[in-house]
Formats: C-alpha cells, sequence, structure tokens
C-alpha cells in the first residue's frame, strides 16, 4: 500500500515514530514535512521517504500552508498514493489547502486531537465542515475527539488510536522506599497546574517527597517564588526540555508522575503524552480529572475533581504511605503500556488505511449518535469559541463597552 503522509511535526525524530511502525507494517510510505519547523530537527536517515516542502507561517500548526501548491499537486501526481495521510486538523488551513488538491476518488484519511466541541470563526467553521465531509478516514487520539468530530457530522470510519511512548521509555526498578520523587512534565504554563504542584509540596503529609519540573515557560519563575514563600524550595527542582533519553531517566525514578491540568475557556487536556510516557517507566500517574485524562490514565492511576487540591494531595499522600497499591497500579501502568506501542498503533492504522479504501460505509453522526457511541466531549454542555477574545470583542459590540 503506498501512503503519503503530511506532518508538519515530521522534522522533530521522537514523532517519526509512529512513520517507523508504519513502514515496518507494510506501508511503501512517503512522509512529507516542512523543510522549516520550529523546535527539535534531526531529519536523519530513514528506511522511507521524505521529503521537505517549505511552508507559510511556520511553527503555526493550525494556520500554516504550503507555500507551493503546484509542488504539493506534482508529488501527488508522481506518487500516485493509495491513501493520503494528513495529520492535520479537519479545520486547519493545511487541512484546506490539501483537500482542494486532491482528486474526488482519493482516499484521504486525518488526525484530530480536538476534544472539546468548540465554535470556530471563519473560515474555519467552513474548512472544517468540508473537511468531515470529505475525509474517508479518521484516527483520533481519545474518545472525545471521536464524539466531537461524528457530532460535528463525521459519519466515516473511526479508529482511536492512542500516542505510545518513544522507544527509549523503559521501565525503572522504583521502590517506595525512602524519599517520595514526585515528577511533572510539560509546558511550564497556568493551565498544566505547574503551581498546584509546587503547592502540594507544603502538604505536611508530603514532607519526605521532592519534586522535579521538566520543561520550559513563564510558570517557572512563579513555581520558584511561590516554593521559597511556603519553604519548600530546597525539595524543588526544575530542568528545562530534554530529549527522549535524558527524560527517560526522570520518568524511571519518580515515583508518582503528577497531572494537574486545568482547562481553560477553550482548551483542556487532549491526551496528555505525559500519562503513557510514565507507565512505560513505571511511574503511577494522579491528577486532576481533566480532558482526557481520566481515559488514558484509565485503571492505572488516580484522578480527583479539577482544581481540588487536598483530594490531590489526599491521593498523593495516600500512595505514598501504601506500597501495595502503589505497586498495584504500577503493574497495571505496565499492563496498558504494552498496549500502546508505536507498532500497535500502526497494525490499526493499517486497518483503517484498508477501510478507507475499501468505500464508504456510512455510520450515524450527529451529537447524540456521538455520545451513544463515543460519550461525551470534554467540558460537556458547552460549546466555547475556538478563540475566546473574538467572542468578547463581539459581545462587547453587541451589548456595549460598558458590559
Amino acid at each position: 500500500m503506498k501512503v503519503l503522509r503530511m506532518y508538519h511535526a515530521g522534522r522533530d525524530a521522537a514523532h517519526r515514530e509512529r512513520d517507523r511502525a508504519l513502514a515496518e507494517a507494510g506501508a511503501d510510505l512517503t512522509l512529507v514535512v516542512p523543510s522549516q519547523w520550529p523546535g527539535p530537527d534531526h531529519l536523519g536517515d530513514e528506511d522511507f521517504r521524505v521529503i521537505e516542502l517549505p511552508v507559510l507561517r511556520p511553527g503555526d500548526i493550525n494556520r500554516h500552508t504550503y507555500a507551493d501548491p503546484r509542488m504539493v499537486a506534482d508529488l501527488i501526481a508522481d506518487l500516485t498514493p493509495d491513501v493520503v495521510d494528513i495529520h492535520e486538523e479537519p479545520y486547519s488551513a493545511a487541512m484546506h489547502q490539501l483537500l482542494g488538491l486532491l482528486g474526488p476518488q482519493q482516499a484521504v484519511v486525518a488526525y484530530t486531537a480536538q476534544n472539546i466541541d468548540k465554535r470556530f470563526p471563519p473560515p474555519f467553521a467552513r474548512w472544517e465542515r468540508a473537511a468531515l465531509r470529505r475525509l474517508n478516514g479518521l484516527y483520533p487520539c481519545s474518545r472525545q475527539a471521536a464524539s466531537v468530530a461524528i457530532g460535528k457530522g463525521y459519519a466515516g470510519p473511526v479508529e482511536v488510536l492512542p500516542l505510545a511512548a518513544p522507544a527509549a521509555m523503559t521501565a525503572g526498578d522504583q521502590r517506595l522506599d525512602g524519599d517520595l520523587r514526585l515528577l511533572l512534565v510539560g509546558r511550564m504554563v497556568p493551565e498544566k497546574g505547574v503551581l498546584d504542584a509546587v503547592r502540594l509540596l507544603a502538604d505536611a503529609r508530603l514532607s519526605h517527597a521532592r519534586l522535579q519540573l521538566v520543561g520550559e515557560g513563564p510558570e517557572v519563575v512563579r513555581a520558584l517564588e511561590l516554593a521559597a514563600a511556603l519553604g519548600v524550595r530546597d525539595r524543588l527542582d526544575i530542568s528545562g526540555w530534554l530529549d527522549a533519553g535524558a527524560l527517560a531517566t526522570h520518568y524511571r525514578r519518580a515515583h508518582i508522575v503528577l497531572a494537574p491540568s486545568r482547562s481553560t475557556r477553550s482548551w483542556t487536556e487532549q491526551f496528555g503524552r505525559m500519562v503513557v510516557e510514565a507507565q512505560a517507566c513505571g511511574a503511577v500517574v494522579v491528577g486532576y480529572a481533566s480532558g482526557a485524562l481520566d481515559e488514558v490514565i484509565g485503571n492505572a492511576g488516580l484522578t480527583v475533581p479539577e482544581g481540588d487540591e487536598q483530594a490531590l494531595a489526599a491521593a498523593v499522600a495516600g500512595l505514598a504511605t501504601d506500597p501495595s497499591r502503589w505497586n498495584d497500579l504500577r503493574t497495571r501502568g505496565f499492563e496498558l503500556a504494552a498496549t500502546r506501542t508505536w507498532d500497535a498503533v500502526a497494525r490499526h492504522q493499517m486497518a483503517l488505511y484498508e477501510r478507507a479504501l475499501a468505500g464508504p460505509a456510512p455510520t450515524a453522526s450527529g451529537r447524540a449518535a456521538a455520545r451513544e457511541t463515543w460519550g461525551a466531549p470534554a467540558l460537556d454542555g458547552v460549546r466555547p469559541w475556538a478563540l475566546p477574545h473574538l467572542a468578547d470583542r463581539v459581545r462587547t459590540r453587541i451589548l456595549g463597552a460598558d458590559r
């Protein structure tokens, strides 16, 4: 099967693990990546073709487009792929551009992580509707994302495919027999609950705990200031972004990985890559029931109501004094991680390609059907604007600046 994949993050070697697994599973794969994109840039040799094409707005995930559409069209004509896999959201500018270059008989599948039933401004809402009508297959990373797409009208084959941990993420030999090692990995921004994690250190039951933050962002300074004010600065360690190997070392030393994410007006956790990484390395995840975290953590960790800092501290403290329960959750994490490998993802993705090639197999769509099959989307009962500041501006114009 000849597969052409278009992926904005493909310059990152870690993000190409899916592609390596697809090639291993039998895909005659060609991967198209931007010739320039911010972030990790390791475009080494692969066992499949990698083609670089220039893009406009590099780094803008949902608004970038290919600079010369003719180059894309010529590539498609030359490769004659069986399946075109567009690893972009249905509402994105790249999706709109690429669908316009493909013939009506071309099998096309796409990725989505959007787990909030958002209202998009023009032209994104129109692009999203057109894409959901056109696509022959969809691989959301969560049931919530599947619910959103089907609720908005997608009626084709769906395969929920989780993200997998990098190959470097292997089991550690952690034991609860000394200091409790806590870890938080990700962007250091308010919605990731960084300060919640720091405040947790000040709980009297966790005086033997240390917290490691791995990532970068504006909350680093505030975390240091808060830790000093609470008298726990000596138990807080911070490092910047790390490659998969170095990050795996921290996971393998951690007893508990914290996931205290807090939803905003237009964002909630879409998956939580740190969850699968932690479980592969033997750390137990404790977090808020935010977005898809409950789904991804499964029965291999603990979640508490979003924003309930006392419950979060109690859950962590409870595990710290109950090695049997911690070990049970750790074992479940290993079992879950064994089902979330890139090899397993690739097998299911190849099956989705086959279903896309087989032709239409209409299924029920609409919000009622989506909820019945996949459950509720995140922020259930709310349909926020994708760009809240635009909604505020419209509201001000209608109601007056003093409202």
